[in-house]
């Protein structure tokens, strides 16, 4: 999950176009532009626009929205937006339904809605997932600058310890998290692990093929899809963003010199952290993902604030063996849903990824 980058592409300045640019930041103009085909109350696109703002693989942002009623809603997959390659079982895209649930939950509260909500399926191939009813309460402001800021780090991490402070909130949310401190035998292994396991999947043709297929290289298709991976989401930037956005295509990334980099490029990455944050669950179940994922995004948009950035590499969780080894290697209980390596960016850069504007992620439906 959450893997594309480039070695030798690291500079900080971002001259992919304009086009992506606008893209990726989703303006108030743009989501409005989408208009949609039933009443404003409650404010659908206001709601869905802050809850599309979830992470996912690369960002396909699998969720799909029936509008039953102005106020019954049923999210569900999109099953064109799956990872299949790397997420047969849909334990991830289940995992990014929990945090785009915890953005709408938060933004509804804003807008004065309380959701009440029911797991409804627990195949990968259905589409609907997650019953939910908009109730009408009092407005309770919230913060929805985080949830608008909130974005993964992946380069510039600073060689410092997590301080005991920032690391005791962290622990504040929720059973089932462990950290692991740079330089502890767990964090060792997960570095290893993290390598060998992208290496692994680098030179898995499906995988790749997959990763090939989201990566919106130019300006023009990052404004068609306006989902996936651009140059200045991988943190390619300056003239090497610009060359890659003119140059490079889907048969790019099925090139050796580009799957040895990425292995290189996370060889680099793995020493360049704090420490660890591993994420469990009680289960595998749909409800439980569902609710871990909701936990993860909750922890999430605090981060920024503690100057905190992470960076999901998952990619053991999704190969074997590491898949079904890693909780006894790591001497934890329950399985583990979500690595994260953690530490203080140098600085923290404002969000670019692609976003869907909500009139292409819903429908009128019925019951």
């Amino acid at each position: 999950m959450f893997r594309y980058e480039l070695e030798s592409m690291r500079r900080r300045h971002f001259l992919c176009g304009g086009a992506v640019l606008l893209a990726a930041r989703g303006t108030a103009t743009e989501l409005r532009a989408a208009s949609l085909p039933w009443s404003s109350t409650p404010p659908v696109e206001e709601i869905l626009a802050l809850a599309a703002r979830a992470p996912s693989g690369h960002n396909t942002q699998p969720w799909h929205v029936k509008i039953i009623a102005p106020t019954h809603w049923i999210i569900g997959i999109a099953q064109s937006r799956r990872l299949p390659a790397v997420d047969p079982t849909a334990r991830e895209t289940y995992l990014s339904l929990g945090a785009f649930l915890e953005n709408l939950i938060i933004a509804a509260a804003h807008y004065g809605y309380r959701v009440e909500y029911d797991v409804l399926v627990s195949l990968p191939s259905s589409s609907d997932v997650i019953g939910l009813r908009l109730i009408a309460d009092k407005p309770r402001p919230q913060r929805l600058d985080r949830i608008r800021l909130r974005r993964t780090v992946r380069n510039g991490y600073r060689a410092e310890e997590i301080k005991s402070a920032d690391l005791k909130d962290l622990m504040t949310y929720g059973e089932g998290l462990y950290y692991f401190p740079k330089g502890s035998g767990a964090a060792m292994y997960i570095a290893e692990s993290t390598l060998a396991a992208n290496r692994q999947q680098a030179f898995r043709n499906p995988a790749e093929e997959e990763l090939a297929q989201w990566i919106r290289w130019s300006p023009a298709d990052a404004a068609k899809y306006r989902n996936g991976l651009t140059p200045a989401s991988m943190e390619i930037d300056g003239i090497s963003g610009w060359y890659v956005s003119h140059f490079f295509n889907h048969a790019s990334v099925l090139s050796k010199s580009f799957r040895d980099t990425t292995v290189k490029q996370v060889q680099q990455r793995v020493t360049q952290a704090a420490g660890w944050l591993v994420v469990t669950s009680k289960g595998t179940e749909t409800a439980t993902l569902i609710e871990t994922g909701r936990k993860v995004e909750r922890m999430w948009l605090s981060l920024r604030e503690k100057n905190i950035a992470i960076h999901p590499m998952t990619q053991m969780l999704e190969e074997a063996p590491w898949n079904g080894t890693a909780a006894t290697s790591l001497g934890v209980d329950n399985t583990p849903q979500f690595i994260l390596r953690v530490g203080y960016p140098a600085s923290y850069p404002m969000p670019v990824s692609l976003r869907m504007p909500p009139g292409w992620i819903v429908q009128r439906g019925k019951t």
